[in-house]
């Protein structure tokens, strides 16, 4: 596993790494959503929460050799999202003090969630945009303490869950919307 700063090593990040192209961050953006919704290239703006890149080796003589994330940061709180695929779910990832596995219905993985932590007295802790969870897991590295997580799909329902991390291990928490059918 390996942290890489902002900038190093112009790469596409995640399912994408494979790719080798040398753009901007902005750029590959653009050219990925462009061409995927649109058919051309759009300008998106890169997260100004995004600090640096989670690299992480996948087992056997797999190309590419790596998955590599976008790794952001509030409040000295990081965070990435993962879980896109076979083979990001069979990885190991670092130990993060929270873990949210997002469902809808009985089994479809959800991405594209907005969260707000709240430390139990009601202050917000952070905010994560949709945007930055683009996988149905999220890892967050927060500090002791008791929290309220409210997270809202992109159809706008929120469900809310109270969370006590003491540090000892890993606290997992399921966030299940129901189906749409």
């Amino acid at each position: 596993m390996r942290f890489r700063e902002e900038g190093e090593g112009n790469q596409l990040p995640g399912r994408y790494n494979h790719l080798r192209v040398f753009l901007t961050p902005v750029l590959w953006k653009s050219l990925i959503i462009g061409f995927l919704v649109l058919g051309l290239p759009l300008l998106v703006a890169a997260s100004p929460h995004q600090t640096s890149t989670l690299e992480i080796p996948l087992q056997g003589d797999m190309i590419p050799q790596t998955m590599t994330f976008p790794l952001y940061e509030q409040e000295g709180i990081r965070y990435f999202s993962a879980g896109v695929g076979k083979e990001e779910r069979g990885l190991s990832y670092p130990p993060y003090s929270l873990k949210l596995i997002l469902v809808q219905g009985e089994r479809a993985f959800l991405a594209g969630v907005s969260l707000e932590i709240h430390k139990d007295e009601g202050n917000t802790v952070i905010s994560i945009p949709a945007e930055e969870v683009q996988g149905p897991w999220l890892f967050i590295n927060a500090p002791k303490g008791k929290y309220l997580i409210k997270a809202t799909s992109s159809t706008g329902k929120t469900l809310e869950r109270k969370v006590e991390i003491t540090g000892n291990a890993t606290s997992v928490i399921h966030f299940r919307w129901p189906s749409t059918h």
